[in-house]
């Protein structure tokens, strides 16, 4: 089981985070939500709002292979699982030694193109995505 469960707030879909609040408070482990602006989040138990000015590098000070982190970035990412963290995104794909480095040189190319990628906000984010989040959420925290 993991102790702490950081979150990328700038790269998360709020569903996401409300369902994490609700999990965590059932569980001994700690939700630590880090974004660079104010966010309005209900107080609860075991849960923490973190604003900074670098999310990445205040997520990579504390994280450890006892961690969960949930971003959509590549890049940060590929930096967490050198360092043995387990990550995913808020869609629900787990990031891993066998994924990552195709994902990092196609994001690499899309940056280098200047071609960007949609993000899916809180009114397109759908049934599925949130499904398969919460069936990779638990196999990666309990497993």
């Amino acid at each position: 089981m993991l102790n702490r469960i950081f979150v990328d707030a700038d790269s998360c879909n709020f569903k996401i985070i409300k369902f994490l609040q609700k999990f965590i408070l059932h569980n001994k482990s700690k939700l630590i939500v880090v974004s660079n602006k104010v966010l309005s989040l209900e107080k609860t138990e075991n849960f923490v709002l973190e604003v900074v000015d670098n999310v990445d590098g205040f997520i990579l000070n504390l994280a450890d292979r006892y961690s969960l982190v949930i971003t959509r970035d590549i890049f940060f990412a590929k930096l967490l699982l050198d360092l043995e963290v387990k990550v995913m995104n808020d869609e629900g794909q787990i990031f891993n030694i066998n994924n990552i480095n195709y994902l990092y040189f196609r994001s690499k190319i899309n940056f280098n193109l200047n071609i960007k990628i949609k993000k899916y906000y809180d009114k397109d984010f759908n049934k599925s995505r949130y499904e398969k989040f919460i069936t990779n959420f638990y196999s990666l925290f309990f497993g």
